[in-house]
């Protein structure tokens, strides 16, 4: 018999005692949890193609999706307590901070300056903008569809005092305008294409591009955020994700939106070129949030006679901290700038 060697019985024992002094994997963090509030607004399809291509799951999040019909809906649903954290359009989160002071902004998804648009009758007499005048117009109160339309207004010589103003839910003003119990609407998508299918060659639509930006914010309770850092943390590196899928896959993104809100792909492919897909906290939110609320108060539409301060409502440090470019407000926690 030959003679055994000793070297692969050194090196096996060496394995063997390398193996047994080795310390194991550590085991993986535990998944934490959120409920999302999600309109399927334009301006919040970053959020829809985080959701719809699992994004947040591969940050170990998992996200209990309720979807709403607007962002003030939304954020009203947060409020109520029926999410953890929801999006919406910046005048809603002014109206209700003249109510209540305890949820934050953590960042702005989207933004579009030629989102909202005024729908008419042409046989109410409807050709033009300017005359809207006299004529019965509807809108969602206190929204950003609203605030548009007494911007649109104004630049045609016109205020809400010049029109039969009333308001309705979303999804209650196509088929008003199509009864004929309104003569315009002013909405977003899909309202607007569900308005042009009911009533075809009898309506007319009015756009108005850099009229007014737009914005779509992701808010959280106070509570929330003070309570739950770590979900905090993967919900901004999953929307961070998002941004970095619709850049680098923008058809696939775009074919998401399309299967999650069910808008043709041609017109996804439209509206697209008019948004800003992207995750910031900038100057120019808490600008608008101002004159937003000076007409607010100059229209009696709050109670409230001093508005409050927005810079308190803005929580930058998830965003600052995975991003700090992105923030620009001045003053914010985790801003580059100071």
């Amino acid at each position: 018999m030959g003679k055994l060697s000793a070297a692969p019985v050194f090196a096996l024992s060496a394995l063997i005692i390398a193996s047994c002094g080795s310390s194991p994997p550590p085991p993986p963090e535990p998944a934490e949890s959120i409920r999302l509030g999600l309109p399927l607004d334009p301006t919040n399809w970053l959020m829809v193609i985080a959701v719809q291509q699992e994004l947040f799951a591969e940050h170990g999040l998992e996200v209990e999706v309720r979807e709403y019909v607007s962002g003030k809906r939304a954020l009203n649903g947060l409020l109520a307590g029926e999410v953890d954290v929801a999006t919406t359009a910046e005048v809603p989160i002014v109206f209700r901070l003249f109510e209540r002071a305890d949820f934050a902004c953590l960042g702005t998804v989207g933004s579009s300056g030629n989102e909202p648009r005024i729908v008419a009758r042409r046989d109410a007499g409807i050709g033009c903008p300017d005359e809207l005048r006299g004529k019965r117009v509807a809108t969602q109160r206190g929204s950003a569809v609203h605030f548009f339309l007494h911007l649109l207004l104004l630049t045609h010589g016109l205020t809400e005092a010049d029109v039969q103003l009333s308001f309705m839910k979303g999804e209650e003003l196509a088929p008003a305008l199509a009864a004929g119990e309104i003569d315009a609407f002013s909405m977003r998508e899909p309202f607007v294409s569900e308005a042009e299918h009911l009533l075809g060659d009898n309506a007319i639509v009015f756009a108005e591009p850099g009229l007014y930006q737009k914005s779509f914010n992701l808010v959280a309770s106070s509570a929330f955020i003070a309570e739950r850092p770590e979900a905090l943390r993967r919900l901004v590196a999953g929307v961070l994700a998002a941004r970095t899928f619709t850049r680098e896959s923008p058809e696939l993104a775009r074919r998401a939106v399309s299967s999650r809100t069910g808008i043709p792909a041609e017109r996804v492919a439209e509206l697209w070129r008019e948004i800003d897909l992207d995750f910031t906290l900038r100057q120019e939110l808490l600008l608008a949030m101002e004159d937003e609320a000076r007409w607010a108060m100059e229209n009696r539409l709050v109670s409230g006679t001093r508005a409050p301060n927005f810079l308190d409502h803005i929580h930058a440090a998830p965003l600052g901290d995975a991003r700090p470019d992105a923030v620009t407000i001045v003053g914010a926690k985790s801003n580059p700038r100071r």
